[in-house]
């Protein structure tokens, strides 16, 4: 019989418990015969016990601490205490599929770790940008960063957990998955990729900048204990020294995509509470049938909108259109779509790319949704 023990490390999230443990027993129920699971809560907060709980289908263990010790801290003694052959590290508010711990465990077979596909805001995580065959590359890993989003996502060996990561404890929350999946890959530990979709992660909204923050100096410790270890090279920190640069970069232009969103929305929603709409500027030129470039929020908002407002959206276009489910049929750009009187593109970033894409591809008039907005506003709201 398998032995799973299911870590969760809980620091003011005490609302979060009852759903994880019927998570957690749903998961025991599909995998009966073939395992028998624990679930471990460890507090991280020793100023807000979390109390007895039960269960009748699992082992439930609680364990109080008197100290706080960061994410990492209550995981690593998660795993100190547990009894599984086989350890699955949860956040208090991750959720699993019933059938995560039965696939898992086949999908695991002779290796050390299985990772599972997930999903991120309600779509797939995984690719063109990013394959799914990264999150088993250890080049990946130390060149381009961490393709695994949450520890959730991975089924892991217990006797397979890295002594660094076990032994030393970051004070900054965020990059210690990132290590774990360093070490083991750096002692050559492997892994398995299971393509069913087992895990979703769900994305905070509050305190985005400071959360961005706090990872950059997590990975700067990373960094820190790399270089101070005996198991990586000088060769291999210079490498993750140099991808720590690169994804400050990254996060920088992240957050200036995110300002230009801001602004399209705040001019969109202006439009709106002056009763003025998009869909009148369309049918000023013409325009009845409009395909969206991009499945993004700003993509489903527009649809949204058009439609309600009685202009036909026949089509999305995505260059991920196989990873993606929208509410009508999606296509690449390089695919033939519906005959349409414009297009709309609904990203802000490489949009002059993008246009000169799909002129190549049809006839007809393309905007950026900033440029509809505008456009939209210059009428004076008159239709």
């Amino acid at each position: 019989m398998n032995t799973v023990s299911v870590i969760v490390p809980v620091y003011h999230g005490k609302k979060y418990i009852e759903s994880m443990i019927r998570q957690v027993e749903a998961c025991q129920l599909c995998a009966a015969g073939q395992a028998k699971t624990e679930l471990l809560f460890v507090n991280d907060d020793p100023d807000e016990p979390i109390g007895a709980y039960r269960s009748g289908e699992i082992d439930l263990v609680v364990l109080e601490t008197a100290e706080n010790r960061g994410i990492h801290g209550a995981r690593a003694e998660g795993v100190k205490r547990c009894g599984g052959e086989y350890i699955l590290l949860l956040d208090q508010d991750d959720r699993i599929l019933p059938g995560y711990i039965k696939s898992q465990l086949a999908a695991i077979r002779g290796y050390d770790a299985a990772v599972c596909m997930a999903l991120h805001e309600g779509k797939a995580l995984y690719n063109r940008t990013l394959p799914f065959e990264a999150a088993a590359s250890r080049e990946h890993m130390l060149r381009k960063g961490n393709a695994i989003i949450s520890p959730g996502q991975v089924l892991i060996r217990k006797d397979a957990v890295a002594a660094l990561w076990k032994e030393t404890r970051l004070s900054q929350n965020g990059a210690d998955d990132w290590l774990l999946w360093l070490c083991m890959m750096q002692e050559g530990r492997s892994f398995a990729l299971n393509k069913e979709i087992l895990f979703e992660h769900v994305m905070e909204r509050d305190n985005t900048s400071m959360r961005q923050l706090q990872m950059q100096r997590s990975e700067w410790e990373v960094l820190r204990l790399i270089q101070g270890s005996a198991i990586f090279s000088g060769e291999d920190a210079a490498v993750l020294e140099q991808t720590i640069q690169n994804l400050m970069e990254m996060r920088i232009e992240l957050l200036g995509k995110f300002q230009r969103i801001s602004a399209v929305y705040d001019a969109w929603v202006s439009l709106r509470n002056r009763d003025i709409h998009l869909a009148w500027y369309l049918r000023e030129k013409g325009c009845q049938r409009v395909a969206v470039y991009g499945v993004t929020h700003l993509g489903m908002r527009l649809f949204e909108e058009l439609e309600r407002d009685g202009i036909e959206v026949p089509c999305f276009i995505d260059r991920n259109a196989q990873f993606l489910d929208g509410p009508v049929k999606i296509y690449d750009p390089m695919e033939t779509f519906p005959a349409v009187d414009a297009v709309v593109i609904s990203l802000v970033q490489q949009e002059d790319k993008i246009r000169a894409l799909l002129r190549a591809r049809a006839a007809v008039p393309v905007w950026t949704i900033s440029e509809l907005v505008g456009n939209t506003e210059q009428m004076g709201g008159a239709e």
